[in-house]
């Protein structure tokens, strides 16, 4: 304590108009925050039974700081009082409680030397900084035209079911280091460093079926050449409106992020809105490609249709839904984690076709376009995540 009131007194000045520009900036979040949880709890307040301890909000504060140390079980705690609001259809005390938590991380400002990373073994501050920084690169980015204030708090809000799902089995790693730097330091890797093809080729969620293929040619650092089976999909396009998603489409738990209606509609298909009511299982990858009123995204069929589609249930009118067989191709392919964000598909796109040019063996079909798949659902982290960029190729001349 005596050695952080002396470094306190001896901020240098342009460490103190950092903090007041970051402090600034931090009250502008917190704000947002403690305005749209008034909100709620207002609503709550004239129901019954939607009722919400105050002392709870202390509580959950002290468990957020015990499971950042590395207590699992405070994780597993937060996360089960999660899941019993979720349960009682609570979803807007869901909101309140997780925003609570957000404060904890943005409210107030810290010292400068909580920035120091080695503290974080020693000190609660230091600690929740750790948090920022997992936050700020763990909080799935949308376009910036189609973002806006709440948008923002659900996706942090998101970002945080994340972190405590993490936390909650830091145990399993055998980590040393504090939970949240041991998920802090994976996540900067993740975003700084080629992934290995090994690691990286794991991450498919198990139990979910997936286009076959060989690889015909292959790097350690996740390029490769592989040439896939037949299988099928169904489609819609991202861009056209469609006018009776109550009708066709599952409910969205996240509507503002990218591709949220499209891939209501296919969700809504897959688990029985269909002329049959049939529910099919899920598959992976999700497929996207295409740009502007072209594009569109794609689930994987059950292998029982990969063969032919007779049989398949049939599309509701309106939904916008069409089903394909794709044949069986050969296609360069570049894996990658993380979000999948604008950036990485520009920086991945570009050195999809950099490793293409070196190839001499195949090159891109002349009238191929990229396509992005993902293979997680929203609630994986960043470094756990397998995402894929490919082109269709065929066999050089020479």
């Amino acid at each position: 304590l005596i050695w952080s009131y002396g470094v306190c007194f001896l901020t240098p000045p342009a460490l103190s108009n950092n903090k007041r520009r970051y402090t600034s900036e931090r009250k502008v979040s917190s704000t947002a925050i403690k305005s749209a949880s008034s909100s709620i709890v207002d609503k709550a307040a004239s129901s019954p039974s939607s009722t919400i301890a105050v002392s709870d909000s202390a509580k959950a504060r002290v468990f957020l700081d015990a499971a950042l140390k590395g207590n699992s079980t405070a994780a597993s705690s937060l996360l089960e009082e999660v899941r019993d609001m979720r349960k009682k259809n609570q979803t807007e005390l869901v909101a309140t409680y997780l925003n609570d938590l957000l404060i904890a991380s943005v409210e107030a400002p810290l010292p400068w030397w909580s920035r120091i990373r080695p503290l974080a073994r020693v000190s609660r501050r230091a600690r929740r900084r750790s948090l920022r920084r997992v936050l700020d690169m763990s909080t799935p980015q949308v376009p910036e035209e189609t973002d806006d204030q709440t948008s923002a708090l659900r996706r942090q809000r998101l970002a945080l079911t994340i972190l405590l799902q993490s936390l909650a089995n830091i145990e399993e790693e055998g980590t040393k280091l504090p939970a949240i730097r041991s998920l802090e330091k994976k996540a900067r890797q993740e975003s700084r460093r080629v992934v290995a093809r090994d690691d990286i080729v794991k991450r498919i969620p198990e139990g979910l079926e997936t286009p076959k293929y060989d690889v015909l040619q292959g790097t350690t650092t996740g390029f490769e050449i592989r040439r896939y089976q037949p299988f099928s999909v169904c489609s819609v396009n991202m861009a056209k409106p469609r006018e009776q998603r109550e009708k066709t489409d599952a409910k969205i738990s996240n509507p503002q992020l990218a591709g949220a209606s499209a891939f209501g509609a296919l969700a809504g298909y897959i688990f029985g809105k269909n002329e049959e009511s049939t529910s099919m299982k899920m598959t992976t990858p999700v497929f996207s490609e295409g740009e502007g009123e072209e594009r569109q995204m794609s689930f994987v069929m059950p292998s029982t249709f990969w063969e032919e589609l007779q049989g398949a249930p049939t599309p509701l009118s309106g939904s916008g839904v069409t089903l394909t067989q794709k044949p069986g191709e050969e296609r360069a392919v570049v894996m990658f984690g993380g979000f999948a964000g604008k950036a990485d598909v520009e920086a991945k796109t570009k050195q999809l076709l950099a490793e293409l040019e070196k190839n001499s063996a195949w090159s891109a079909d002349a009238e191929a376009v990229v396509n992005l798949a993902q293979y997680n659902d929203p609630f994986t982290p960043p470094w756990k995540r397998r995402n894929e960029l490919s082109v269709k190729v065929v066999q050089s001349s020479s």
